[in-house]
């Protein structure tokens, strides 16, 4: 979002530009004595840098690439690749977290992230710059499969959701305006953020134990078995568990995990298919994640169209990502069964499609320029409501997909997401006679959203993860032993 603010031109040496930002960027092309361009800017981004300003800068093999894709901006490429870099690091990652454990591949992830971010941060030019981001996008993508996975074992059934919303997207977005703010300029926002990221990577280290889930799956049951010790240490006295309760816990779900051989079997995306609940199950949530993600990139990605500072509405797009989240935490935590994950969905999946049609008729109706207030509103509110969202989807695609597949579901759900991430930014940019067609098309999306999620998802809320494939005769999936998640609940 900063990294590729795009500035105001205004100008290039003693000639100041008039027009449409079409114009002006013509007048700029065609003035081939610039040397200096005359620019307004709030924060100090790539393109500022880099003068990658219109269509005209220094030819390289990078402009090659592009050509074929129709692109002409490097700053937008960047961002390309990015999202690119995050549905490969999805693929990979979280088939990787599935079968070498969750946390070893969490960390590894963390440290890549450290070091190739800071090495970013003393790039010498635009097309570095783009390279590394790819990898960047990698260590992202990878980050949110295993790393949604990872937080998910280690909760109880009943607290998932309304913890995971506590630290989430939404407070990043005011910190890292904040940093934007104080910082003012791309390269020291980066040095500055990786902070954060190495408080993760310490924590993960030195605090966090691997999944239980996994150690059972994989029935390494010593790990196991210490990996609920440290668990049961921060327990209340009356809730600890002895060694033998929890030997006794662990042995048991090991044996009901239905495997002889000491070895696990190895899945992959194919059984994802393997049945036709679970294929729809899995095409359904892709869809619903695709959705979100292209709402979501579509506005973040596109702020300069509405009114106001740029760091205002980064701070009241984390504002209202927070409030949203934190009531939603509010209802999932004190509704009870009556408030379930499908119910939360369809009234916020819903808002937003009200929010997208209004704000298209305000355009279709040519009175964008009298309520620009009202389309800055109903693009933050919308933006903000699509925070949890994605945080229901994942949740729910792990509450819904056995042990054994629960990561390679999440990386197929993400994977097809980050095509949303991929093509959202890109909403504003398709030619269209239809006054306010993105807004129409965002809306479409989330009235399909609604649907297929209200009729083909089951609600998962309070019920035991699954642990076991579907036999092919339709027999439910048996759920994990009461006893693990029993001991994960009791605090």
């Amino acid at each position: 979002m900063y990294g590729v603010a795009q500035p105001k031109l205004l100008g290039c040496d003693d000639k100041i530009y008039n027009g449409t930002k079409h114009e002006v960027c013509q007048q700029y092309d065609n003035h081939e004595t610039c040397k200096s361009p005359v620019l307004s800017y709030e924060f100090k981004s790539t393109v500022v840098e880099f003068e990658e300003l219109c269509t005209r800068h220094n030819q390289t093999w990078i402009d090659s690439v592009m050509s074929v894709l129709r692109l002409h901006n490097k700053p937008t490429f960047s961002t390309t690749t990015q999202m690119v870099g995050i549905i490969i690091g999805a693929a990979i990652f979280g088939q990787l977290a599935d079968s070498y454990g969750r946390k070893k591949v969490n960390l590894a992830l963390m440290i890549l992230m450290l070091f190739t971010s800071i090495g970013n941060s003393f790039v010498p030019s635009i097309d570095s710059y783009i390279i590394i981001r790819f990898f960047i996008g990698l260590w992202c993508g990878g980050l949110n499969v295993a790393g949604n996975i990872y937080v998910v074992e280690n909760l109880p059934a009943g607290h998932r959701l309304w913890m995971s919303t506590l630290v989430t997207w939404a407070p990043n977005f005011l910190v890292f305006a904040l940093f934007a703010w104080l910082t003012r300029e791309w390269r020291a926002l980066q040095r500055v953020c990786n902070i954060i990221t190495a408080c993760a990577a310490v924590i993960c280290a030195v605090l966090m134990p691997e999944s239980p889930k996994f150690l059972v799956q994989r029935r390494f049951r010593e790990e196991a078995i210490k990996s609920l010790e440290y668990i049961n240490k921060f327990k209340s006295k009356f809730n600890k568990a002895t060694h033998h309760e929890i030997s006794s816990i662990v042995d048991k779900a090991i044996e009901d995990t239905g495997s002889k051989s000491k070895k696990a079997k190895k899945y992959s995306f194919q059984h994802l298919y393997s049945s036709t609940t679970l294929a729809l199950r899995c095409l359904v949530l892709s869809f619903a994640m695709f959705s979100v993600a292209y709402i979501a990139y579509a506005l973040i990605f596109n702020l300069h169209f509405i009114a106001g500072s740029l760091y205002l509405n980064t701070v009241y797009s984390g504002l209202l990502r927070y409030a949203v989240g934190l009531s939603v935490a509010a209802l999932d935590h004190f509704g009870g069964k009556k408030i379930g994950r499908k119910p939360l969905h369809f009234s916020i999946m819903s808002l937003i499609c009200v929010c997208m049609v209004t704000t298209f008729l305000v355009f279709y109706l040519e009175m964008d320029e009298k309520f620009q207030s009202i389309i800055r509103i109903l693009t933050l509110i919308s933006f903000g409501l699509t925070g949890t969202l994605f945080l229901q989807i994942l949740i729910v695609t792990a509450e819904l997909f056995p042990t054994g597949i629960r990561n390679i579901a999440s990386a197929h759900v993400n994977i097809v997401g980050r095509f949303g991430n991929l093509f959202g930014p890109m909403v504003f940019s398709i030619d269209s006679s239809l006054p306010g067609f993105p807004y129409l098309l965002l809306a479409i999306f989330s009235f399909f959203s609604v649907i297929l999620f209200y009729f083909f998802i089951p609600e998962t809320k309070g019920q035991p993860l699954p642990t076991e494939m579907p036999s092919f005769k339709r027999r439910p999936p048996k759920t994990e032993p009461l006893q693990v998640e029993g001991l994960l609940a009791k605090t």
